[in-house]
């Protein structure tokens, strides 16, 4: 196949996914995952916070830390918590410096939160511990409903869902589903390598038990694992080292018979054009979890969605 036809067919294929998404979105049918680059011009991403947090933590003990890595978060959040022997105190840090950030302004076209927002869908995944989502649905004139993930017993034991009295997502009380915690609540914030085991096992347990027994506090509510088998996820603001992103694909989706997944997206950003690594990172999505691969930041991603939905 020569240079001019493989163009041709990845332009084919690109607008094929456009069209896909567009019409899932009008539909009601697509759920949103937000990371980390979806606030990037607003929060700092995992290397700068876990630098910023080490260092702030040298200076407070007078020693120097023995991390090969300083910008790996869960590596650093983990270290904090040993030296602290208090493992929510890294979290609550974490909380102080994001929230000391401000808000991304939501009334820019573009900005990824707001353009989320717009689309009134019912159901919007976050591994994020900021607000944003939640702020931009309120902006937008909906009445969100902010919940997160039960991981652990604590969390089953003293916090409540509204899934409990009967809620039900829709485009005017939307769910903003923490999977990772909020920072309103640290000590629901999966952040140390010991979190991340533990959500995993946890997440895997709990997949394997039937959402529907009353015995049983689910960490998924059974709404949200609908959204995971019957819509087009569309994952924005990662990259491929993200712990997160990895632990999402492996510990949810990855749990999903293959018979039952729909057709994915991730945005993930890419300098300059995709080369081989990117290709065969396309590929690698593409057979083993259905998984389509945008190379664009964020905001150029949103800035292109919103040109389609408006044509």
């Amino acid at each position: 196949m020569t240079t001019s036809e493989e163009l041709q067919k990845k332009e084919l294929a690109a607008r094929e996914d456009w069209s896909t998404l567009i019409g899932k979105i009008s539909d009601g049918l697509c759920t949103p995952v937000l990371g980390a680059g979806a606030a990037y011009s607003t929060l700092p991403l995992a290397k700068e916070l876990a630098e910023d947090l080490l260092r702030e933590e040298e200076i407070s003990t007078g020693k120097t830390a023995p991390l090969p890595d300083r910008g790996d978060l869960a590596k650093v959040t983990e270290y904090i918590a040993v030296r602290r022997q208090d493992n929510v105190w890294p979290k609550v840090r974490i909380a102080k410096r994001l929230k000391q950030r401000g808000y991304p302004n939501f009334s820019s076209a573009d900005e990824p939160h707001r353009t989320l927002a717009a689309l009134r869908l019912p159901i919007y995944l976050t591994t994020n511990y900021d607000d944003f989502m939640y702020k931009a649905l309120l902006a937008v004139g909906a009445h969100p409903v902010r919940e997160v993930a039960r991981w652990n017993s604590e969390l089953q034991e003293n916090i409540e869902s509204k899934f409990d009295s009967g809620y039900e997502p829709s485009k005017d009380s939307p769910l903003v589903f923490h999977i990772h915690g909020h920072w309103d609540l640290p000590e629901s914030m999966v952040a140390t390598e010991d979190d991340y085991l533990d959500f995993l096992v946890n997440i895997a347990r709990d997949l394997a038990t039937n959402p529907t027994d009353p015995s049983k506090t689910a960490i998924l509510p059974l709404r949200v694992r609908r959204a995971l088998k019957g819509s087009t996820l569309m994952f924005l603001g990662y990259s491929l080292s993200d712990v997160n992103f990895r632990v999402i694909l492996r510990g949810l989706v990855g749990s999903l018979s293959p018979s039952l997944r729909q057709m994915g997206l991730s945005v993930q950003y890419c300098s300059g054009q995709p080369g081989d690594l990117e290709k065969y990172i396309e590929d690698y999505f593409g057979h083993t979890l259905k998984l389509h691969v945008f190379w664009y930041s964020a905001r150029d991603f949103c800035h292109e969605m919103n040109e389609k939905l408006s044509a």
